[in-house]
């Protein structure tokens, strides 16, 4: 089944899991979004379309979202949690003036410095998060 985000959820069916109208409005804005997003964010969507929701419903969305691996969530500088639709391996660039988050792959690269890690420091990484803090180009104008 694909649903309006254009997602495959199958393993959702199978598990007959529901699709509340709420669970369809937030992976449809994480789905739309640039960026990721908080739940004080998702928050404001759902004031803005005057649709009523309690911030633990969001949390649980979310939660159950995280678990069926079709979210994912990381974690900033500022301590917010951020949502956003489990894809492709990335990595953020993150403006410290404005806070606007871009996404950067960085597949080769890193990929070599993980084995030089495993191997200097016989260490078996399992995952990783790295981040990048400074000014995007709108920031840098002014």
């Amino acid at each position: 089944m694909t649903d309006a985000t254009g997602l495959r959820y199958d393993k959702l069916m199978e598990k007959k899991s529901r699709f509340s109208a709420s669970r369809n409005f937030i992976l449809s804005l994480l789905k739309k979004s640039k960026q990721p997003l908080s739940v004080f964010d998702l928050q404001k969507e759902f004031e803005a379309k005057k649709f009523s929701v309690n911030k633990t419903t969001i949390y649980r969305e979310l939660d159950f979202l995280k678990e069926q691996k079709i979210i994912e969530e990381f974690l900033l500088d500022d301590g917010v949690k951020r949502y956003e639709i489990l894809s492709k391996h990335h990595h953020h660039a993150v403006c410290v003036k404005c806070r606007k988050i871009d996404c950067v792959e960085l597949e080769q690269e890193l990929k070599s410095q993980e084995r030089q890690i495993e191997k200097n420091n016989k260490f078996k990484i399992i995952s990783h998060s790295l981040e990048f803090y400074g000014l995007c180009p709108k920031c840098q104008a002014r």
